[in-house]
């Protein structure tokens, strides 16, 4: 009885007015990449909507350049996938807080071959209200990665962890 309890709770919200219906954000970040050892930066489009008043489903693309330590050139990682993020009812005012995962595929193309991996990101963020709709974004994510394939990775060890902080500005509606 009491679970049913607790689920009636997550889909049914007297203050329903109140909650962020959708979101929508644009990131750039720091990373830093290990198995291969490389360094660089990405761009992340991201946006999810509500389907429970503590729950959004969405999904993100990224861009990102970075250079592995012992590589002469820069090479392109291009990717997207789904995620699931829950924002809890704290903290209140103008911060709010999450966490997400999900699952994604990177394509990767440089001088030395293509490939791709699958990875699962583990998502704490944060967010501070500007003025109503916009928010400035913060997060920090780490992405472990398997499945790598193609002719880059048959001479270069996976990118088995990237490690990213990120900053953006976002809508909240």
């Amino acid at each position: 009885m009491r679970a049913l309890a607790f689920f009636s709770a997550l889909l049914v919200s007297a203050t329903a007015g109140a909650q962020v219906r959708f979101d929508a954000g644009v990131l750039g970040s720091f990373q830093q990449r290990f198995g291969a050892i490389a360094e660089g930066g990405a761009l992340t489009l991201d946006g999810h909507v509500a389907i429970f008043p503590l729950l959004r489903v969405g999904a993100w693309a990224t861009a990102e350049a970075s250079k592995p330590i012992d590589a002469p050139s820069v090479r392109g990682i291009f990717g997207g996938g789904v995620r699931l993020k829950i924002v809890p009812p704290w903290p209140r005012g103008v911060w709010r807080a999450w966490l997400a995962t999900g699952f994604g595929y990177d394509g990767l193309a440089s001088d030395a071959g293509g490939g791709g991996f699958f990875e699962v990101p583990a998502i704490l963020g944060a967010s501070y209200r500007i003025r109503k709709p916009w928010v400035f974004l913060m997060e920090l994510a780490a992405r472990p990665a398997f499945g790598f394939w193609g002719s880059y990775y048959e001479r270069a060890p996976g990118d088995v962890l990237s490690v990213s902080l990120s900053f953006g500005f976002g809508l909240d509606g």
